[in-house]
């Protein structure tokens, strides 16, 4: 129980501030439902996008939360500092290649295929939203400093902040109240930027009343800046970003096969994206707890702790998959219904069965993607991360998107989601027994 306890303590600030992040763009997609089955479907696309890409750059960011654990368990204070330095650095950088990309994404979205209705709309959701790329990279890359040392009030306070706020600030620019001119879509994508930043700078604000962080400033500092730090970083973070973007570009890749069927299979599939990426933001959560935890642990060569930890957390992630499963599986039409609130009735009915349906599938496969989260994260704390990449290319690509593709032809849109859940349970097989001889191992070395 006192290891449950304590990655409870360090999991449940993280799962809210994760499900903060991920509700924005769930809310984005219930105010794009009130505008229409075609800006649902195009930009539900956009948001489907948008989070693919900070979902990636936040692979590369989150290696420094590992680095500062490990330094933290070695009593390094330089090395925390130079690790913040360099992921700001990396969170910049981030912001302006990839915002570029964002800005100019239609070519690619016509060469894949997509409907032109569907892109113009794309693009006008993701030229809105793209300016809360740089606060939201640099929210992360301030938030793994905290995590490596355990301290997580401060970001659920702003999580809980944040999470309050995106809905009516995005609904006023929306609609044009209070004064403000009426948006439309462009307006969800102000609010979701003005909320990003509001978190980025109250965040910073809170952190460094503490003197626990005074001597880290990430303003400071860039004088010593040490490249090797930032090596580091890379190393482990380019292979980890490139394991979340197999999973994210998999469902990615999934709306693109949706996009294929016609403009409500690409409604329903953003329904349901939606619905499983918000819940899987809890076994996120715990992953980088159990991840942390495990890191120090590693650091101080506790070996015994690091099996104990790992087990644990992937228990505690069965369980909440689980609970996830069972609210899709018996409550979909109350889930669906929040996303179709306009007036055109026809489409409406069809896109809410085809969710609905989505929804059954989804409820499948929670378990396999939170075991696999979860163990992706202890071995990540364990530093290791070429090999869980190379097995997620494998699982993923390999088998789950060959497996989507050709069951589209016999199933449709729910043979593009049983593709998925089979390339997510192989993966989590794998990756559970590269833990355990990886781990075996380690103890045979000590």
């Amino acid at each position: 129980m006192f290891k449950v306890r304590k990655i409870s303590h360090l999991a449940i600030p993280l799962i809210i501030a994760q499900l903060a992040q991920a509700s924005m763009g769930f809310v984005d997609t219930i105010l794009m439902g009130m505008l229409g089955v075609e800006v649902l479907a195009g930009g539900g696309l956009g948001t489907a996008v948008f989070q693919f890409i900070i979902i990636v750059c936040g692979g590369v960011l989150m290696a420094s939360s590992n680095i500062i654990a490990f330094a933290i368990g070695k009593k390094d204070n330089e090395e925390v500092h130079q690790a913040l330095l360099s992921s700001m650095a990396i969170a910049v950088v981030l912001s302006l290649l990839l915002g570029f990309v964002l800005w100019n994404i239609g070519a690619v979205l016509s060469v894949l295929g997509q409907a032109d209705t569907s892109i113009a709309i794309t693009e006008v959701y993701l030229r809105s939203v793209v300016w809360a790329m740089l606060p939201a990279l640099a929210f992360m890359a301030l938030r793994n400093l905290v995590l490596g040392f355990g301290q997580t009030g401060s970001l659920l306070r702003i999580a809980l902040i944040g999470a309050a706020c995106n809905f009516p600030v995005s609904y006023v620019l929306m609609f044009g109240l209070l004064g403000f001119p009426e948006f439309g879509l462009k307006g969800i994508g102000y609010g979701t930027t003005f909320v990003t930043l509001m978190m980025f700078v109250v965040f910073s604000l809170d952190v460094y009343r503490s003197s626990q962080f005074k001597a880290y400033p990430f303003w400071r500092g860039w004088g010593s800046f040490k490249f090797d730090t930032l090596r580091s970083v890379l190393r482990l973070g380019i292979p980890m970003s490139i394991a979340y973007a197999m999973e994210a570009g998999l469902f990615t890749a999934a709306a693109l096969l949706a996009g294929m069927l016609g403009a409500v299979e690409l409604a329903a599939h953003q329904i349901a994206l939606q619905c499983i990426t918000l819940s899987f933001m809890i076994p996120v959560g715990l992953s980088q707890a159990v991840s942390i935890i495990i890191g120090q642990s590693y650091g101080a060569h506790r070996l015994q702790d690091v099996e104990a930890y790992a087990r644990t957390g992937v228990l505690m992630g069965v369980v909440c998959s689980l609970s996830a499963a069972f609210v899709f599986w018996f409550f979909p039409e109350s889930i669906v219904a929040l996303f179709t609130q306009s007036n055109e009735v026809s489409d409406l009915a069809i896109v809410q069965q085809a969710g609905i349906k989505l929804l059954w599938v989804a409820a499948i496969f929670q378990l396999v993607d939170g075991i696999q989260v979860i163990t992706m994260g202890a071995l990540r704390g364990l530093k290791l991360a070429a090999s869980p990449t190379v097995i997620t290319v494998i699982g993923y690509w390999g088998i789950g998107f060959p497996c989507a593709y050709w069951l589209m032809d016999v199933w449709g849109l729910q043979g593009i989601w049983g593709g998925i859940g089979i390339g997510l349970g192989v993966t989590s097989l794998m990756l559970v027994a590269l833990f355990v001889l990886h781990l075996r191992k380690l103890k045979m070395e000590h």
